[in-house]
């Protein structure tokens, strides 16, 4: 592992220009015993695909892919130019970093010069710097504290297994900048710690920024190496930043209090037990949701489009529920709540906009989010006990009569025409994450349009409202930003896109309530367009005669194509009446 030492540190060097500090980088590091002659080649093959210099008055020359085999032993030689060579562009160097490395070791130096190069007038002070003690001490920088806030605890967050819950763990400490893409996959190299009372550690100190902590626990029970999983810590580590907050942990655990970590059932609570940075109290205001359906697709997209016109976050829960607050600019999340008539909701908002955005949100609820509404009973209705019934699916014998849910009155008689969905192959790794974000928003942009042109023709209301939906699923910020967390772990557009609507899909289905859970269809709909135009499928013609459309499940926008002199009706495996 590559770490800066006094040893490597020469003082008081002096070069013309670029070319004769390379020269001098590359004897060091010949005369030092860690490349062969001839590397000097590499240095300058990689300059000329592009300058190594990182700013703040360094640079970091090392070799091509090409030149590895002449590498004997990892490690980094440093030449301090008090005097400065020009790098090109004017870009003035103090400090080169000459480096030797049979892989991507360069990576660990530049997570070890992170906080140096956060200083200000860094390069000035490298030019300066009397000692190799000295200049050592200005690239190890000043200590930084362990990030720890409301934004790094996910309590009750979706994961059906250890390696979810890693992953989301690792997404928070992403979102809040402590480590890089595929810190996860780091993650799940690491020998999982168990500390008790059914929390497990894990750590590293690759791909780190700067120094985070992570705290996760599953929304239902979990089960590890055969013992409980209630919570885990996820710490990007890097120096000491950590200490104060483990010996808390421990003495926690002593006195046997660690199911109050897994079993928290708020932010603030866990970092009043880790001594984490509490955040300030967030207005909040409840009202009771009173449309006949609940918080289906048509209100909560009006409700989502509202939440997006403040600029700060808005959260939404049902009170005395299980799951965790959900953005309410986000209509997936929305849906996801299945939220019923006669449930309370609690709005949370930033002090910032909370006095504008929770009185419009409460009144735009109060008035229907767009449904008529009939006013509440006094007393809350109790919602319809669901029967969990096992479906036991089987081939109908020949010439038996299929009962179906009807859709439509009337009868119609033509041949069939099977619609069979094709099963379209893709790469599950991506050429590059800009590469494959490119082809994503191309193919939403084609979606977009199309939906677009559809609502245009359509000229039933309904059908404009779902694709109305439709458009607000396909901005949905947390669906994208779940699809661009899996692009910068290497995914493909296909793989990416498909996983996230997929689950999404999946958990609308296991709400207790047909009407919401029929949403999943929608959302399915929405990745089989996408998918479609990444894969350049184009929708197959119908036939020339009336039939009667046979699928397995058709979308509103399979039925906005249809013609309806050809169709004479419609029979499908699944979904509802709408």
């Amino acid at each position: 592992m590559l770490e800066l030492t006094i040893e490597q540190i020469s003082m008081g060097q002096t070069a013309v220009d670029k070319s004769a500090a390379l020269q001098l980088l590359a004897e060091k590091l010949v005369a030092d015993g860690l490349v062969a002659e001839g590397y000097l080649d590499g240095l300058r093959a990689r300059e000329a695909q592009g300058s190594t210099f990182l700013g703040q008055g360094i640079a970091i020359p090392h070799g091509t892919p090409e030149t590895r085999d002449l590498v004997f032993t990892t490690g980094v030689r440093l030449l301090q130019f008090p005097e400065g060579v020009d790098w090109g562009d004017g870009q003035i160097v103090y400090l080169a970093i000459g480096i030797a490395a049979k892989s991507d070791e360069h990576l660990r130096l530049l997570q070890l010069l992170t906080r140096a190069l956060g200083e200000t007038d860094l390069g000035e002070a490298l030019r300066r710097a009397s000692s190799a003690q000295a200049l050592l001490k200005l690239l190890q920088g000043a200590p930084q504290e362990l990030a720890l806030d409301a934004q790094m605890i996910g309590l009750g967050v979706s994961a059906d297994d250890f390696e979810e819950l890693v992953w989301r763990g690792a997404r928070l400490l992403r979102q809040a900048e402590c480590v890089d893409n595929g810190f996860a996959a780091v993650l799940q190299q690491v020998e999982a710690l168990p500390l008790g009372d059914g929390l497990w550690w894990l750590h590293s100190e690759q791909m780190v920024r700067r120094p985070g902590l992570a705290f996760v626990t599953p929304d239902k029970p979990i089960r590890y190496l055969g013992q409980p999983l209630s919570g885990l810590f996820c710490l990007a580590s890097l120096g000491e930043a950590h200490q104060a907050l483990l010996e808390r942990l421990c003495a926690l655990l002593i006195e046997g209090r660690g199911h109050e970590l897994g079993n928290a059932t708020s932010r603030r609570a866990v970092l009043e037990v880790l001594g984490g940075e509490l955040p300030a109290d967030w207005p909040s205001a409840r009202i009771t949701l009173a449309n006949a359906h609940g918080l289906h697709a048509r209100p909560a997209k009006v409700l989502a489009q509202l939440a997006k016109s403040f600029e700060g976050e808005i959260r939404v829960s049902i009170v005395g529920g299980h799951e965790s607050p959900v953005s309410a600019k986000s209509l997936s999340k929305l849906l996801s709540l299945g939220a019923r008539r006669g449930q309370v909701l609690e709005f949370v908002a930033e002090p910032g906009i909370a006095s504008d955005a929770l009185p419009a949100l409460l009144a735009a609820i109060e008035e229907g989010l767009g449904e008529d509404v009939e006013p509440l009973p006094a007393l809350s209705e109790a919602p319809a006990p669901v029967a969990d019934v096992a479906q036991v699916l089987s081939a109908p014998a020949p010439g038996s009569v299929i009962n179906a849910i009807p859709a439509a009155p009337g009868i119609a008689i033509g041949p069939a025409h099977v619609h069979v969905l094709q099963v379209l192959d893709y790469p599950v790794r991506g050429e590059s994450s800009g590469v494959e974000r490119e082809r994503l928003q191309h193919a939403l942009t084609e979606v977009r349009q199309d939906i677009e042109t559809l609502i245009q023709r359509s000229q039933s209301k309904a059908i404009r409202e779902i694709f109305i939906t439709h458009q607000e699923m396909l901005d949905d910020p947390e669906l994208t930003d779940d699809v661009d967390n899996r692009l910068k772990q290497g995914e493909s557009a296909e793989a990416a896109w498909m996983s996230v609507i997929e689950a999404a899909a999946r958990q609308q289905e296991a709400l207790q309530d047909a009407l919401l859970a029929e949403r999943a269809a929608d959302l399915r709909d929405i990745g089989r367009r996408v998918l479609a135009q990444l894969c350049g499928i184009e929708t197959p013609p119908e036939p020339d005669q009336p039939y009667v459309l046979v699928m397995d499940e058709v979308g509103p926008s399979d039925v906005a194509r249809l013609d309806p002199a050809r169709v004479a009706g419609i029979l499908t495996a699944r979904g509802g009446a709408t």
